[in-house]
């Protein structure tokens, strides 16, 4: 995924967001297929099922963010080159669930890599925070809350696979 853009707007926050959720949804669907034990399989249809939750709180959060967001910056780009940055280095980049999904040995490594989405979302849905209302606020922090329930529950996991 390549941005090339200064000021974000709310539909282009939104359309990040969702692709970042489209992408989590398609891993957990997909590694459901090479998991071995029967309790990850349900985590991960599971966790699948939350994406999907997620993309329709955004969705709906995009109707009301407003339009544009004038980030303070020292020179013109800053933020969004790192808002940029974290995206494009985030595990589940739309161009790398493939080979992700392709790599999986074991069990552990979809409890990893899922591990490391639920992370990179919450660090990525506090920056979102900067560029919402009150309501939107509301919003994000419930999604970083049900984030950090997902972690507890793969690490809950590893104790047993």
């Amino acid at each position: 995924m390549s941005w090339s853009i200064v000021n974000f707007t709310g539909e282009e926050i939104i359309k990040l967001a969702l692709e970042m959720e489209r992408t989590g949804k398609v891993f957990y669907e997909k590694a459901a297929s090479y998991a071995g034990d029967v309790q990850l399989k349900e985590i991960l249809s599971y966790l699948s099922k939350e994406e999907e939750k997620h993309i329709r709180d955004f969705q709906k959060l995009g109707e009301k963010l407003a339009n544009e967001f004038v980030p303070n910056e020292t020179y013109a780009g800053e933020y969004g080159d790192y808002l940029k940055s974290i995206i494009n280095n985030h595990i589940f980049n739309v161009n790398t669930v493939e080979d992700l999904v392709k790599g999986i040995k074991t069990d552990r490594d979809i409890l990893q890599f899922a591990l490391s989405f639920e992370k990179d979302s919450i660090m990525i849905f506090q920056e979102f925070e900067n560029f919402v209302n009150k309501a939107g606020k509301d919003v994000i922090n419930e999604l970083i809350d049900e984030e950090k329930g997902h972690i507890k529950k793969i690490n809950s996991l590893f104790q047993i696979i």
